[in-house]
């Protein structure tokens, strides 16, 4: 695939990977509209693409992700103010993390250097993280007069309520290792390892039943929302094995299994 740098986002195909990649390194990665859009489009395209098993979300330069570019949030504001359209442009940038979060496909976080406000909920959003040792990060909202909101549910999640009560209202720098400490982050690896961790995890996701993993996203999301004590999440549970019980794809997955070869997954 060719390359265009002047894009601010990079899409390459690498076996059944697609890694989308962040490119506005001058600004360490810094969001604007024209990146928000084609991460939604891309994340929309690629969860309804049969060829993709996973999704990488990386970047180039030193950082990952400094959060949304200030002078584009100044411009929304600006318009906001202008037009009425203030809720609109937040439901825009709201749309790209439950784009990540509920993308049929599994995405996986390659973070490194900075990951600043926003791009936290790019992580957050997503299902697996891994970060290099050497990561800062942070949630500096409050120190620009703003609040984390749009990327709060998925941040909340991932870093639990008693360390978001923190971290949202002092606005300090947190290092990897306590993201690790967490849960915000699953793998935790050298500068030098960052890429053998990410490739293996990509093997294991090749190895998994496309529309069971889609199952499975849907399952944790709808699973976590719900009451364990109630009949109807049993009753709830329950069906969604036998649905899913009943499908080619386990069919072939048990049959695989019992014949000691790989399954042949479709798509």
């Amino acid at each position: 695939m060719t390359e265009t740098t002047e894009k601010p986002v990079i899409e390459t195909r690498k076996g059944k990977s697609v890694w989308l990649t962040l490119n506005r390194p001058h600004i360490k990665n810094a969001m604007n509209g024209e990146m928000i859009a084609m991460l939604v489009e891309a994340f929309q395209r690629l969860g309804a693409d049969p060829d993709t098993r996973a999704i990488v979300l990386a970047a180039n330069g030193d950082a990952f992700c400094s959060g949304a570019d200030l002078s584009y949030m100044m411009q929304m504001a600006q318009q906001a103010a202008a037009t009425g359209t203030n809720q609109q442009s937040a439901i825009t940038l709201t749309s790209l993390f439950r784009g990540i979060a509920e993308c049929p496909k599994p995405v996986v976080a390659r973070v490194h250097g900075l990951c600043l406000a926003g791009a936290t909920g790019l992580v957050s959003a997503s299902d697996i993280i891994v970060a290099s040792n050497n990561v800062k990060f942070s949630l500096p909202e409050v120190k620009r007069g703003l609040i984390p909101a749009t990327i709060s549910p998925y941040v909340v999640q991932a870093m639990g309520v008693q360390a978001a009560r923190r971290y949202f209202i002092t606005g300090e720098t947190f290092s990897a290792q306590k993201a690790y400490e967490l849960g915000m982050v699953h793998e935790l690896t050298t500068p030098e390892t960052l890429d053998a961790a990410l490739d293996s995890i990509l093997a294991e996701l090749d190895s998994c039943a496309p529309e069971a993993m889609a199952a499975c996203k849907k399952l944790v999301r709808d699973v976590s929302r719900m009451d364990i004590t109630a009949d109807e999440t049993h009753a709830d549970v329950a069906a969604r094995l036998a649905a899913v019980r009943g499908s080619a794809e386990a069919a072939e997955g048990m049959m695989a299994f019992m014949q000691k070869r790989k399954p042949q997954w479709v798509g």
